[in-house]
């Protein structure tokens, strides 16, 4: 049972990081379930309170996923119209299960929201929508990464008892 527990980790934390990369896959929260299942494990020593900060991270990094595109419109000198279309494109992905929407959701959406504001300044629009997609990779880059180290802890406990 040790032994199905710990590879059912492993394997649910390699596909959860290989999900950071697909749309429409809950990646970063199955590999959170594979560290978890690992805590279930007698082969693994990982404490309480690393299941329950990386729950917390993951949580934390799953809002920013859908956040960070709208903070980088803003930062990039677009508008509230222009934010508030990144946010909404980047989760109508969710609601029409469209992973070709999610890719560029918050793109269009930013592009749309910009448009609306001033139809005039299409430079403008364009350059806040492409910051919107930059914060759709940046949100794709730390999932793997936070996934990645959820890899590396299990692989830490295991051969060091650590964490």
């Amino acid at each position: 049972m040790a032994i199905t527990l710990t590879v059912a980790a492993f394997i649910l934390i390699i596909v959860g990081l290989v999900g950071t990369f697909i749309p429409m896959f809950p990646g970063l929260p199955v590999g959170w379930l594979g560290l978890f299942i690992a805590f279930l494990s007698p082969n693994c020593t990982l404490s309480i309170w690393t299941i329950v900060i990386t729950l917390l991270l993951m949580v934390i990094v799953t809002v920013l996923d859908y956040v960070i595109p709208a903070k980088m419109v803003k930062k990039s000198g677009g508008t509230k119209s222009g934010e508030r279309g990144a946010l909404i494109g980047s989760m109508s992905g969710i609601v029409l299960v469209n992973p070709i929407i999610l890719i560029f959701g918050s793109f269009i959406g930013a592009l749309i929201g910009e448009i609306i504001n001033d139809s005039k300044d299409i430079k403008k629009a364009l350059k806040s929508a492409f910051s919107s997609f930059i914060g759709f990779l940046l949100g794709t880059g730390i999932k793997a990464f936070l996934t990645l180290s959820f890899l590396l802890i299990l692989i830490l406990n295991l051969v060091l008892g650590l964490f």
